[in-house]
């Protein structure tokens, strides 16, 4: 390993939690720009992100670059050190053996951080969208610990791009909070002894290590191999981790054909994944009041498990998707003419990603679910979505491609 990590950790977290806080008076020698600022990736309402393939919409690398720039130009030089080491760090040997190699390859680079994180991406596009996502989104993106797990690419980083900005800073922000356990000894003292052990034993074992100072855990993607050979993604009660499996998630890409819906998608319709995926982590924080010790235990709360909200969303009647989006899982008993209606954490998850991808639907099918998601959730946020969208989404397949895709069982 090329850096003591308990060392470098807790500088990371020091100086990290420290930008994000509103900056201070201060002379101009030691003026900082606050992270985190969605200034260059700000929400996106309309249908712009969504209507194009996926070789278009994501910012190009004259963009990226300024975006480094202005949050390094008034910070300290260290910055990029101890970013670049929270967006590599792992602890599988074949990793380190990896980052190892790539500080000996980049001991003489101009700008040694950037070079490791270019080698660990493969792509110095994919290493520039990585750092500026990550410093002006407070998200991370890297591969996942498994080290034989098929990797993301700069393809995945540029469909994440578009899909992080569907979602309004002020929900990224509260998504970032992480579990409030620095006090839990203290809180739990009088509790019940087998109470206290039961507490104990849920504590996360990463918690020392993964929790920053401040009490968050941003928005991270890995990708991962999922417990089913049909998950696409998943996202674990009370965590803002979302793990894909990127050969199932990268079915849903432009150009892919599916015999099974007869249809082939002309635009990028993995972002309804990914907004899907963060629809849950949202779910998750939604009540979440930042100072609660045990809010994660006993006292749980989710819009989904909520007894106020769980008749609202049970009542939501889901709208049908453009791209005939749920007749991909006919064969699930919680589909019914097209729409979702099993798991209450699945519908409200669609339920979200419905209100930002086709709005116009929804609006008609449940007006009621409609109205709850722009006052109470989206603070009067209201999109534009595939419907808007000039030309069209998919297409029927031909009978060649249908007899192509039935062959090779795409």
């Amino acid at each position: 390993m090329y850096f003591n990590k308990q060392k470098l950790l807790h500088i990371v977290l020091l100086i990290l939690t420290s930008y994000s806080l509103p900056t201070l008076s201060a002379t101009p020698n030691t003026l900082s720009t606050p992270l985190f600022q969605n200034k260059f990736f700000p929400l996106s309402t309309d249908e712009s992100l969504l209507c194009i393939t996926s070789e278009h919409g994501f910012l190009a690398i004259p963009e990226l670059k300024k975006t480094i720039e202005f949050y390094e130009n008034n910070n300290p030089p260290e910055l990029r050190k101890h970013a670049v080491a929270v967006l590599i760090d792992h602890s599988n040997p074949d990793h380190l053996e990896d980052l190892q190699d790539y500080q000996e390859d980049c001991s003489e680079s101009a700008s040694v951080d950037l070079c490791i994180l270019e080698n660990y991406w493969d792509s110095n596009e994919a290493a520039l969208t990585a750092l500026a996502l990550f410093y002006d989104t407070k998200t991370i993106i890297k591969h996942g610990e498994n080290y034989k797990a098929r990797r993301f690419t700069i393809d995945h980083l540029r469909v994440f791009e578009k899909a992080i900005r569907k979602i309004p800073p002020f929900m990224r922000k509260k998504i970032s909070k992480a579990k409030p356990l620095r006090n839990l000894d203290k809180v739990i003292k009088d509790l019940d002894t087998n109470v206290q052990e039961l507490i104990q034993d849920a504590f996360p074992e990463d918690f020392a290590t993964s929790i920053w100072s401040d009490n968050t855990h941003p928005l991270t993607f890995v990708p991962g191999i999922g417990f089913r050979s049909q998950v696409v993604a998943q996202v674990y009660n009370g965590q803002n981790l979302i793990i894909f499996t990127v050969k199932a998630f990268d079915k849903a890409k432009d150009g892919r054909l599916y015999r099974d819906i007869d249809l082939k998608y002309l635009v990028d319709f993995r972002i309804p994944i990914i907004v899907h995926e963060i629809a849950h982590t949202i779910d998750n924080f939604h009540f979440w009041n930042g100072n609660d010790e045990l809010y994660f235990f006993y006292r749980y709360r989710k819009m989904s498990n909520d007894n106020h909200t769980v008749k609202l969303i049970l009542d939501a009647k889901l709208a049908l998707w453009p791209s005939k989006w749920f007749e991909a899982f006919e064969y699930l008993w919680e589909v019914n003419d097209g729409r979702y209606d099993g798991q209450i954490q699945e519908k409200l998850a669609e339920l979200v990603a419905q209100y930002i991808l086709i709005p116009e639907r929804l609006k008609q099918s449940t007006p009621e679910g409609y109205a709850w998601l722009r006052d109470e959730v989206f603070k009067n946020i209201e999109y534009r979505g595939y419907d808007s969208c000039s030309n069209p989404i998919v297409e029927p397949l031909t009978w060649w491609q249908h007899a192509i895709a039935k062959v090779l069982g795409i």
